[in-house]
């Protein structure tokens, strides 16, 4: 028999272009995005039940609830996480996080042997990863990994560490920003001409579910109580916080 297909309820409620969408494995069922608001802890549920609705679906036959880490809103982070546990423990589903700079580059798909997504992160600073590109004998997966951990750089930082990579023989970096982030577009002044750009949509849910879906069939899910928030920037008021 053929394997049933998974259903897959992702969000995003890190930033105001929030977004949640409907897969079965990679078909789009639908999308609802956020007017704007960032106020998640009414909107992200009146999303979920629009989505739904139009889907003909309801939260019982999701088969995987995946949700944004961040980082951005500390307090958006934390009602996608909320939500994400609740209904995954709620149903018995496997839950997993996905970082918004790993949905950043699965959305962008460059071509580069590195990739860094920037976001901005005030204080005239970026948050940002490092990803390697991973041979995967698929020319038609882009498969990265984060190298290290996501960080918090200033301009000049973001600059040094481009030069870095360069030297160190891996001259291909493609730049990774979302629509709108004019703060990252400002950065190219300062940047080598040889660097590449990509831009890709603030509405990072659908990337979300792919990379939810992979992680499914690779065996990589979360139990609801390991999702943890990425804040990279932490208060010492988030440190401990966890559902």
């Amino acid at each position: 028999m053929p394997e049933s297909k998974m259903l897959i309820l992702a969000f995003d409620t890190t930033s105001p272009d929030g977004s949640t969408v409907l897969f079965r494995d990679l078909e789009q069922l639908g999308e609802v995005r956020s007017d704007g608001k960032t106020n998640y802890s009414v909107a992200l549920f009146e999303m979920v039940d629009r989505l739904l609705g139009g889907g003909g679906a309801t939260l019982a036959e999701v088969d995987l609830f995946a949700a944004a880490t961040g980082p951005g809103s500390f307090s958006g982070i934390r009602v996608g996480l909320a939500a994400a546990q609740a209904w995954a423990k709620a149903f018995g589903r496997p839950a997993l996080g996905v970082s918004v700079l790993e949905a950043m580059v699965g959305a962008a798909r460059p071509h580069a042997k590195v990739a860094i997504p920037l976001l901005d992160a005030r204080r005239a600073e970026f948050y940002l990863g490092v990803f390697s590109r991973q041979e995967t004998g698929d020319a038609e997966e882009s498969r990265f990994t984060l190298a290290g951990e996501g960080r918090v750089l200033s301009a000049v930082g973001v600059a040094a560490l481009v030069e870095d990579i360069a030297q160190s023989g891996d001259a291909e970096v493609d730049l990774v920003a979302r629509d709108g982030d004019q703060s990252v577009f400002d950065l190219r002044a300062q940047l080598p001409s040889w660097v590449k750009w990509s831009t890709v949509s603030g509405y990072l849910a659908a990337s979300i579910a792919r990379l939810a879906l992979r992680a499914a069939r690779e065996g990589h899910l979360q139990h609801p109580e390991e999702l943890d928030a990425l804040y990279i920037r932490r208060s010492d008021a988030e440190v401990n916080w966890r559902e």
